[in-house]
């Protein structure tokens, strides 16, 4: 019998992450990069595996990494080894963050600030990130809004991929969404399983909760939790979906 277990981003999608997103494109790093200045610390906040964070160690930047995933961070911590890479890594939920450094720049990178799904705790994410930012420092955070013109029934909003590990092992990915119009919510049901010759050795199950925010809607936010608003970038690093990036300054 397969070995099952329920939780959010466990080893299985920490591993189907890895060898699905790799690491983060050249324009993507190169995008980030600018908003850093040497000397300087930044944290990337729901880092996971390190997809971005790597990338930016790898240019000689001092970038922490903070996310709830335990496997996820050990993945992080797995890959930088290889590389000889020691990033500074917390595991901590955004809404209860409390570290021992100040950033002069916080990223929040793919959409992950909003499975924050609950507006109060959103807000409270926002207000722990400032606590740990300098007057003058940069907060960009992406935002994504997923299409809900599709019908809740239709297969269209279920998903499928299968991502080979070797030549005799790989990881079965089945994903559905279920949209909540006037929540402004999505919830995701996802399913993990390795096959091993053929065999399915292991799943994971997990049910995830993204909110989406209109543009004013996140600003009035950021002002609510101390930010200015100062830019919306319109950059498609992840071309399934509409994002783009909103750039804040701490006051």
């Amino acid at each position: 019998m397969a070995e099952e277990s329920d939780q959010l981003y466990g080893k299985l999608c920490s591993l189907y992450y890895d060898l699905k997103e790799k690491y983060a494109c050249t324009a993507e790093v190169d995008f980030y990069s600018t908003f850093i200045k040497k000397g300087t610390r930044t944290l990337e906040a729901m880092s996971g595996s390190g997809r971005l964070q790597i990338p930016l160690l790898k240019l000689g930047y001092e970038v922490d990494g903070v996310d709830s995933s335990l496997d996820m961070l050990e993945r992080c911590r797995q890959r930088c080894e290889l590389l000889q890479l020691t990033p500074l890594l917390y595991q901590q939920k955004l809404e209860e963050l409390s570290l021992e450094h100040t950033y002069n720049l916080i990223l929040i990178v793919m959409g992950s600030f909003q499975l924050i799904a609950d507006k109060k705790s959103a807000l409270q994410a926002l207000h722990r990130l400032h606590d740990h930012m300098y007057g003058g420092s940069t907060l960009l955070i992406d935002i994504f809004t997923p299409d809900t013109t599709q019908n809740n029934t239709q297969d269209t909003n279920r998903s499928t991929d299968i991502i080979r590990i070797d030549s005799k092992s790989a990881i079965h990915v089945s994903k559905r969404y279920i949209f909540h119009e006037q929540k402004q919510q999505v919830d995701a049901l996802c399913s993990y399983e390795l096959i091993v010759d053929g065999m399915v050795e292991k799943r994971e199950h997990e049910l995830m909760h993204f909110a989406w925010y209109t543009d004013a809607e996140f600003i009035e936010l950021l002002r609510q939790a101390g930010f200015e608003y100062r830019a919306t970038h319109e950059k498609f690093f992840q071309a399934h979906r509409l994002s783009r990036i909103i750039q804040a300054t701490a006051l």
